[in-house]
């Protein structure tokens, strides 16, 4: 712990407009992408879907370390971009790290195995969670307890977007 947060209780931010797009797109992917794709997961599950739960389980995976590249050299996603690289920035043993939570469910042999190993990844979520500073996991969008306060928080941090020059977080079909 550094001299300043001692003092403060503040932890500088070495580069405010990463941290700003780690909060404002982190939070939107988190609650619009990284979010739906682990509940797909659980429901792929529940309906004996092993290939699929595969498939989602690293699609849920990708789509957390890419949040966590905001930080490093990773930018705001862009759904026109087929070619962004999730992993920019982040040091192999990172990556190694989230896609060995994917793969413990692409490893499984049957629905029983696959779901111990999707509580993994849904660990990993909830890391993320609290990276981005959730105290508590925070609601579904897909139900009307998460979507609501997922839209307040989406509009309370547009200003803090535009203010330090980054594009919008809603998606371009919204604008």
């Amino acid at each position: 712990m550094s001299d300043e947060t001692r003092e403060t209780g503040l932890t500088p931010v070495k580069d405010p407009r990463r941290w700003a797009a780690h909060q404002c797109f982190g939070v939107f992917e988190l609650l619009f992408e990284v979010h739906a794709s682990y509940e797909d997961l659980l429901g792929t599950l529940d309906e004996g879907l092993l290939q699929v739960a595969k498939f989602v389980a690293r699609d849920t995976v990708v789509r957390a370390l890419a949040v966590r590249s905001l930080l490093r050299e990773g930018f705001p996603p862009d759904e026109h971009d087929v070619l962004a690289d999730p992993y920019a920035g982040l040091d192999a043993e990172e990556v190694e790290r989230g896609l060995a939570t994917a793969r413990a469910v692409a490893r499984a042999t049957d629905i029983d195995a696959a779901r111990e190993a999707a509580a993994r990844v849904g660990e990993y979520v909830a890391e993320l969670e609290r990276d981005l500073g959730f105290t508590v996991p925070p609601a579904s969008i897909r139900g009307p307890s998460g979507l609501f306060p997922a839209l307040r928080l989406t509009r309370t941090l547009l200003p803090l977007n535009e203010a330090s020059g980054l594009p919008t977080a809603f998606p371009a079909a919204w604008t």
